[in-house]
């Protein structure tokens, strides 16, 4: 039998894992890190939908080994079969086994199949991170559907909507809730993302629950989709893209202590209960809320390979200044120049918590002055507590600008950043790349406006109120 050592084993090679990898070969370079996945080839998880549209094939959307390898690192494939905590070794599935001194868990997760009649039949398909699979899909079964209906109106089955309508397809996207994007966004975004993808012929069922998947006439392929209460909509493929469930298998017969919501309980350096030399990130990994520490089911590839930097600065002792705070949850996509995002809590989400909120809204060009080419109007919406005017939450619509526009408001939201921080920073401005005042302290100073304008009112005969 094959056996080998390693000082870092990391199981899993997607965003998480790689993550892992490159950041422990970095801070701890007098150790050997090896990354082991089963995967010969793999794919950008964020890419996924692209590959039917914008990149036009599988092979556009490789992810690199190139970073992993030139921090040091090495790449091995395999499938592992069992782990023995006590003995340090993992045994893969070809007979070969590894010793570690630290081991991480990257296992990902598995796409979520509603239990409705149907699902086993021919032409229905997930999206799964899998190189071949995906190039068959691409190649094979995509070029024969004429009518596709997708389950599930969220991030993915969005983005996969709006690409695969490019090949000439007719989609419809069947969603239980009555808006597409509604546990990510407030309406009004919501509302905004359903125009755009109507515009380009896309077919919206809100409110829709699917009862089964009917066979077409030749018993074996999928034919229709049931949906309560309507006539069957009929179909050659459908897409289920309801969501994903943690990965969890391996470490369920690691004895690993798990979450109730189904990742690897870990602490905030992503060490499991068990085990301080075991570690668990990614779409495996218990997450909870930054606000209310309540499970947050955030999986998407910033937050896994978030956590992945964590998980490699404390494998051999901890730093306090890297620690997982808890997810702040950004998320940002595009349909043909409309892009919107979120980061952290929407305003219907903040008030169902019980927080008292103060609301701020812009709109204005991303570009100053308006008539500069590729201007686009920005909505920004921002989401603070009443009580002590910490920034909770914010929602863009606009085009290019949105997602740094996210990401430094999720910096924000991270540095507890209160309104009055927010509407006293300090911005650059040039005419072809920003605007003339920043959609964030536009936003915040009209949440300020409202703030002040019941403690100060301008009374009639106010000396102030011409001002």
């Amino acid at each position: 039998m094959d056996s080998s050592k390693t000082d870092i084993l990391i199981i899993g090679g997607g965003p998480a894992g790689m993550m892992t990898g490159i950041t422990a070969a970095q801070f701890w370079p007098h150790k050997e890190v090896t990354v082991l996945r089963p995967e010969t080839d793999a794919v950008i998880p964020c890419g996924i939908p692209y590959i039917f549209g914008t990149l036009g094939g599988t092979e556009e959307d490789m992810a690199g080994r190139a970073p992993l390898l030139a921090a040091g690192g090495k790449l091995v494939h395999g499938f592992v079969q069992s782990v023995d905590r006590d003995r340090r070794q993992a045994q893969l599935q070809d007979g070969r086994s590894i010793t570690w001194e630290r081991l991480v868990l990257a296992t990902g997760g598995e796409n979520f199949i509603p239990p409705i009649p149907g699902t086993d039949l021919q032409g229905v398909f997930t999206i799964r991170k899998d190189y071949d699979y995906l190039d068959q899909l691409f190649s094979q079964v995509i070029p024969d559907v004429h009518r596709l209906a997708i389950i599930g109106g969220g991030f993915i089955g969005v983005e996969f909507a709006d690409e695969i309508r490019k090949r000439g397809i007719e989609v419809h996207i069947v969603e239980m809730l009555p808006h597409l994007m509604q546990a990510a966004f407030d309406l009004d975004a919501c509302e905004a993302v359903e125009k755009q993808l109507r515009n380009h012929g896309v077919h919206i069922h809100t409110g829709a629950r699917v009862e089964a998947l009917l066979a077409g006439p030749d018993g074996q392929r999928v034919g229709q989709v049931q949906i309560s209460g309507q006539e069957p909509l009929a179909v050659d493929a459908v897409l289920i893209a309801i969501g994903v469930r943690p990965n969890v298998a391996l470490a369920k017969d690691m004895g690993l202590t798990l979450s109730r919501s189904g990742g690897v309980w870990v602490d905030a350096f992503q060490r499991s209960r068990e085990d301080p030399a075991i570690f668990a990130v990614g779409d495996c990994a218990h997450k909870q809320d930054y606000f209310t520490r309540k499970a947050n089911h955030a999986m998407i590839a910033s937050q896994a390979a978030a956590e992945g930097r964590i998980a490699g600065m404390n494998l051999y002792g901890l730093r306090e200044l890297r620690y997982n705070a808890g997810s702040v949850s950004i998320y940002a996509s595009e349909i043909d120049g409309l892009a919107f995002g979120v980061a952290g809590l929407t305003q219907a989400q903040a008030s169902a918590e019980g927080f008292p909120i103060l609301v701020g809204e812009a709109r204005m060009p991303d570009h100053h002055p308006a008539a500069m080419p590729d201007t686009t109007e920005v909505y920004c919406r921002l989401i603070f507590s009443a009580n002590t005017l910490q920034l909770l939450g914010a929602q863009v619509l606009g085009g290019a600008t949105t997602g740094e526009l996210l990401n430094t408001m999720g910096l924000a939201i991270q540095m507890h950043a209160t309104a009055p921080d927010l509407a006293s920073m300090q911005f650059g401005s040039q005419p072809r790349l920003t605007p003339s005042l920043h959609p964030m302290v536009a936003a915040t100073g009209d949440a300020l406006r409202r703030h002040y304008a019941h403690q100060h009112p301008c009374l009639p005969g106010d000396s102030h109120a011409s001002q």
